[in-house]
């Protein structure tokens, strides 16, 4: 009986063939929305596959799940959008949901779920020719579902049972239950102030950012919010650089198709730092939400919210700390006998 022997690991090539293979299916939805007339569609699309994508290298279930949870989120964001109170708890039960996740180290696909949301409830598409929010949240969220179930099903037949498994990062009981109601509360508070104290265009970045940046550590909070604030800077650059050229509709969704494969290629296939997927992921957004016309508002816009809540994130970072000092310096560890 021969030994058994080890399955060979894929290369970096091999790699990001596997990922085309899943990414082309992925923006197939998207390119048919766009083409027949439904581009405000287009983001919800590309948002569910996204989530979907991400949470495959986990497993299978965890993106079906996710898949179906957008889905659900996206048709309450749209309905909610008119009632800020309403919106501001869904988004902070949203995220604060998603970040309990980390306990067994799946807050990072996990919270994929309220950053796309955070972009559909302050701007909610509309589809021409239906006034209900009730109908357009229920075509919105079967986009985003359907989108995302389309591609678990796309990343099984591609990657098969053997699919690689990213590292999963679990944090304590009490370190979670901190993470979930810090994100909670100033996603919620965040959430309230875009959509009824100061309504905001564009506000989605500002939420989007504390989505991203919030972590369960003081360190990787900073390291984070620091990478994206590099990587939007660089990425505001291309992206202006690109809306100079005043391509086609069909060049901008092409160009942000390949921007978007890049992203997540460097994220998932080369490793390379957070601030280069930021680089990349900045144009592709930006291209997919944006006419020329209003590419450069858009561009200062996302900037502004960027940087506003890395000041935020950093700040409840350095408040978080605190307050765990403090208190262990009242309740002190028992030392054993």
């Amino acid at each position: 009986m021969s030994a058994p022997t080890d399955t060979p690991k894929a290369s970096t090539s091999q790699k990001a063939l596997l990922l085309a293979m899943i990414f082309i299916p992925l923006m197939a939805p998207a390119v048919f929305l766009a083409m027949t007339g439904h581009s405000n569609l287009v983001s919800a699309a590309v948002y569910g596959g996204i989530v979907a994508l991400v949470a495959s290298f986990y497993s299978p279930r965890l993106s079906a799940v996710l898949s179906l949870i957008a889905g659900g989120a996206a048709f309450i964001a749209v309905i909610a959008d008119p009632y800020p109170v309403a919106g501001a708890i869904f988004m902070g039960l949203l995220s604060g949901g998603a970040a309990l996740a980390a306990r067994r180290g799946l807050h990072s696909p996990a919270m994929i779920v309220p950053l796309a949301i955070s972009i559909l409830i302050t701007a909610p598409p509309t589809i021409s020719g239906i006034d209900s929010p009730i109908v357009t949240g229920l075509i919105t969220g079967a986009v985003m579902g359907g989108c995302g179930l389309w591609v678990t099903v796309v990343a099984r037949l591609v990657l098969g049972s053997g699919a690689p498994s990213l590292p999963r990062h679990e944090h304590s009981r009490n370190v979670t239950i901190a993470y979930a109601t810090t994100m909670a509360l100033v996603v919620g508070v965040a959430a309230y102030m875009v959509l009824a104290v100061y309504p905001l265009d564009r506000g989605g970045w500002l939420i989007l950012t504390l989505v991203v940046v919030l972590q369960p550590s003081t360190k990787d909070t900073i390291k984070k919010t620091l990478q994206r604030l590099g990587g939007t800077i660089v990425g505001l650059g291309i992206a202006l650089v690109i809306a100079l050229v005043e391509l086609p509709a069909w060049a901008d969704l092409l160009g942000s198709s390949i921007l978007l494969y890049l992203a997540l290629a460097a994220r998932f296939v080369l490793r390379l730092p957070y601030g280069v997927y930021v680089m990349c992921l900045t144009p592709a957004i930006l291209l997919m939400n944006a006419k020329t016309a209003d590419a450069f508002d858009l561009a200062t816009k996302r900037l502004e919210f960027t940087a506003a809540g890395a000041l935020i994130a950093i700040g409840v970072a350095f408040a978080t700390k605190v307050i765990v000092i403090e208190w262990h310096r009242r309740h002190p560890t028992p030392t054993a006998s």
